[in-house]
C-alpha cells in the first residue's frame, strides 16, 4: 500500500515537470518569433524647381588711380593692383545647358566733352565653389574657364568673350580680380582734368530665355 502511494507521487512529479517543459519551449519559441520581425521606412524629399536659376550675381570694376598726363599722351599702359572686385555667377537649373559670359558693349572714357579710348585687360583667378558644412571649402569649377586674358576695348559695340559654361558644374562660382592694365590708344589734343569714367555692360546668357544683369 505504501509502495502504491509513493509510485503515485512519483508519477505526479514526473507529470508537472514535463508539463513545464512543455511549457518553457512555448515561450522560447514566441521570444524568437518575435526577434525576427521586421519593419521597413524611406527618406524622401522634393527639389524645390521655383529655385533653380542662372544669375550674374557680380561684375568687377577697374579703379587706376591718379594718373601722369605724360602716360595717356605717350599712350602708355598703366596698371592697376588695387583688386577690381569679383565676377561671380549661380548656375542651379536641373539641365545640362552652359551659359556664355561676355561684355556687350563699352563706351570711352570721358569726362564731359573729353575723351579717351584705351584697351583694357585683366586676368582673374579661376572660378571655384565654397562648399562643406562652414562654406568655407574650397572646389575649382573645372568646367567653368575664362577666355585668355580678357580684352576689352574702350569704347566697342562688338561682344568681348569673358567667360563660358559646358553645363557639367553647378553651384555658385566666384573668380577674383586682383590687376588690370589699361593702355591708351587714342586721345584729345587737350584733356579736361578729373576724373575719366567708362560704363561696361556684361550679359550672362544661354541657349534658354535666361538673362543676366549688366553693371558700370
Amino acid at each position: 500500500m505504501k509502495k502504491n502511494k509513493l509510485a503515485k507521487m512519483a508519477a505526479a512529479v514526473l507529470m508537472t515537470g514535463s508539463i513545464a517543459a512543455l511549457g518553457t519551449s512555448k515561450v522560447n519559441a514566441e521570444d524568437g518569433a518575435s526577434s525576427a520581425t521586421q519593419k521597413s521606412s524611406t527618406a524622401t524629399f522634393t527639389i524645390d524647381t521655383s529655385k533653380a536659376k542662372l544669375t550674374l550675381d557680380k561684375v568687377p570694376s577697374f579703379d587706376f588711380g591718379s594718373v601722369d598726363p605724360a602716360d595717356i599722351y605717350a599712350k602708355k599702359t598703366v596698371s592697376s593692383n588695387k583688386g577690381s572686385g569679383e565676377i561671380q555667377v549661380t548656375d542651379t537649373r536641373l539641365n545640362a545647358t552652359g551659359w556664355n559670359l561676355a561684355v556687350s558693349k563699352t563706351t570711352a572714357l570721358t569726362n564731359g566733352s573729353s575723351s579717351i579710348e584705351g584697351d583694357l585687360t585683366f586676368t582673374p583667378s579661376s572660378f571655384s565653389f565654397m562648399t562643406g558644412s562652414d562654406g568655407k571649402t574650397k572646389i575649382d569649377a573645372t568646367g567653368w574657364t575664362f577666355s585668355k586674358t580678357p580684352t576689352l576695348n574702350l569704347p566697342s559695340t562688338s561682344s568681348a568673350a569673358i567667360a563660358s559654361s559646358k553645363g557639367t558644374d553647378k553651384g555658385t562660382g566666384t573668380a577674383t580680380v586682383e590687376s588690370a592694365n589699361l593702355k591708351f590708344t587714342k586721345i584729345d589734343n587737350t584733356l579736361a582734368p578729373g576724373t575719366y569714367t567708362s560704363n561696361l555692360t556684361w550679359n550672362l546668357e544661354t541657349g534658354t530665355a535666361e538673362g543676366g544683369k549688366g553693371s558700370e
